[in-house]
């Protein structure tokens, strides 16, 4: 799970069982297995990032583990049925009632300027790199409430995802005494993240690279929860990859593991079944096609390619190997477990004949190599993942399924740092970068969006991030009207019932022959595992994760 803001962010204030009287005396070490490239969620494009800027930062509204939305820096959730949204001509006033006295890390208070300061920030011109771009910030007209805590933020449109579009509030005053165009390198900045402003209930004290992030309790964010963190530092404890760190969970080196899921299932042999946390997740695993790398390499026949490719690749075969049997192979890229999921059925099998059949029509045929050529060009594809050792299985045995329809298949394994490096933080020809374009298909996961509009700045021509400010999320290149229009009327209306409709429209899409930019292998697991000096640990589906609600963790 491995990049995205598909869902949103949260730091819970949600106590179960805490005791309001602890005293802070105590650390926790909580592990991954890549170090985060920034821990500015606007951003990020790795889970890690959003996992250490889960303990950092605030949205508007949490998400709950059981996908409930609650306030947070708010006194209430804003909706039609209250009041606080209305109707005003083609657009639509939302009232953010914040909470009164809350104060950032440095003191200072937490005001409608800084929601004001936080969307002409994301708006600025010499921002880049955004991974949401500015959906839904570019319909705001106006936002009233200076130094006071009731906002307005009038939209000239109505724009569905309003309740998830500040993920996170920001300082305006920091925010501000950075050049935007500085703000990839100089606004957070990893190597001294100390200088930065917070409302999380930790804040960074120090960053070794590749190895370790400490935090400290906020002393501030009693002013936003009612309480002090129960737990005075948080070390994250970075590995070199998943197999490492569990060995370092067995060998007592931390208290929590995040970022483990399905595949990790059959190494938790002699784990205390008391100490792994396992859910279904929101999070699905893909095969992502570069629609421009291959037409490019292709020209009219990358379409078919694609669709010979999504023929071949045999998911069943890859959930009972790599995946040990420990997942379910899927058509669609939407979780059951959000409120708008349209079961669209169809087979999941493999069909090889069909794709050598595709092929064959399109005037390729097999040489003596044993590849398929035409024109005197090979069917060679580059395939890209991370160093999961169970993506490389993964795309060993795709490989060896492709090679048997006379596709070639070469396959890196790539630093996740390479793969999900934003536009200004990474090389433009470092291979295997997503937002570059360096590579034909691409293995990762996306968390499937719980909020409807989450998938807009991924799959509408809009989020392609080729064109400056390079902005947007849309690494398969796909320009498909069809679907533009379908996710136009998500985004341009807050009635459930429309908005249901036009997203069973998308996943209509998703499962025909319109989709050349994606094959889902299968829904996901999550898994966290925690010690027993560790309580209230819950976890999240969502890109939450284990650390929505860390403020509230304590510590034997």
């Amino acid at each position: 799970m491995y990049r995205r803001l598909f869902s949103v962010l949260a730091v819970g204030a949600l106590i179960v069982g805490a005791c309001s009287s602890s005293t802070p005396s105590k650390k926790i070490v909580v592990a991954e297995w890549q170090y985060p490239d920034t821990v500015n969620p606007y951003l990020a494009q790795a889970e890690t990032d959003i996992e250490v800027a889960g303990s950092m930062f605030h949205n508007l509204v949490d998400v709950t583990p059981d996908l409930r939305t609650i306030p947070t820096l708010v006194t209430e959730v804003p909706t039609l049925a209250n009041g606080d949204v209305k109707m005003v001509g083609a657009g639509m006033d939302v009232t953010w009632k914040l909470k009164s006295g809350m104060q950032w890390s440095d003191g200072s208070a937490i005001t409608c300027d800084d929601l004001s300061g936080t969307w002409k920030w994301i708006m600025d011109p010499d921002n880049t790199g955004l991974a949401g771009g500015t959906i839904g910030w570019e319909d705001v007209t106006a936002i009233d409430g200076g130094s006071g805590t009731t906002c307005v933020m009038h939209f000239g449109k109505v724009y569905e995802g309003y309740l998830y579009l500040v993920a996170p509030l920001l300082p305006a005053k920091y925010i501000q005494s950075i050049p935007v165009k500085d703000a990839p390198t100089k606004l957070y900045p990893m190597g001294d993240l100390k200088s930065g402003v917070y409302d999380g209930p930790y804040i960074p004290t120090e960053a070794q690279a590749d190895a370790q992030l400490t935090t400290v309790a906020n002393s501030k964010w009693s002013t936003i929860s009612g309480h002090a963190p129960f737990v005075d530092q948080v070390i994250w404890k970075y590995y070199a990859d998943a197999a490492t760190m569990l060995q370092g969970y067995k060998a007592g080196e931390y208290d929590v593991a995040q970022d483990l899921n399905d595949a990790d299932i059959p190494s938790l042999a002699g784990i205390d079944l008391n100490e792994q946390v396992i859910h279904d997740s929101l999070t699905y695993e893909l095969h992502q096609f570069n629609n421009k790398s291959l037409s490019d390499k292709f020209g009219a026949d990358y379409k078919t390619i694609i669709k010979a490719v999504k023929l071949a690749t045999d998911r069943q075969a890859i959930a009972a190997g790599p995946l040990g049997g420990n997942v379910s192979v899927t058509n669609n890229y939407i979780s059951p477990l959000t409120w708008y999921y349209k079961v669209e059925g169809g087979s999941t099998a493999a069909d090889p004949a069909a794709a050598t059949a595709l092929l064959t029509a399109a005037g390729w045929a097999l040489g003596s190599d044993g590849y398929m050529a035409k024109a005197g060009k090979t069917l060679a594809l580059d395939y890209c993942t991370t160093t999961r050792q169970v993506r490389q299985d993964t795309l060993k045995l795709v490989a060896s399924q492709l090679k048997a329809v006379g596709i070639q298949a070469n396959v890196t394994a790539a630093p996740s740092g390479d793969v999900f490096g934003g536009w200004d933080a990474i090389k433009a020809d470092t291979k295997c970068n997503l937002v570059h374009g360096t590579f034909d298909v691409a293995e990762f996961a996306y968390v499937s969006p719980l909020d409807p509009l989450g998938g807009y700045n991924v799959y509408t021509s809009q989020g392609i991030p080729d064109a400056a400010p390079h902005n947007g999320q849309n690494t398969a290149r796909i320009n498909l009207p069809a679907l533009d229009d379908a996710y136009n009327a998500v985004k341009n209306s807050v009635d459930p019932t429309v908005v249901k409709a036009a997203m069973g429209t998308i996943q209509d899409i998703y499962v025909t022959d319109q989709n050349t930019y994606e094959l889902p292998l299968y829904m996901r697991k999550d898994v966290w595992l925690v010690k027993p000096r560790i309580h209230n640990f819950t976890g999240n589906p969502t890109t939450s994760a284990g650390e929505w609600n860390i403020g509230d963790w304590t510590a034997d």
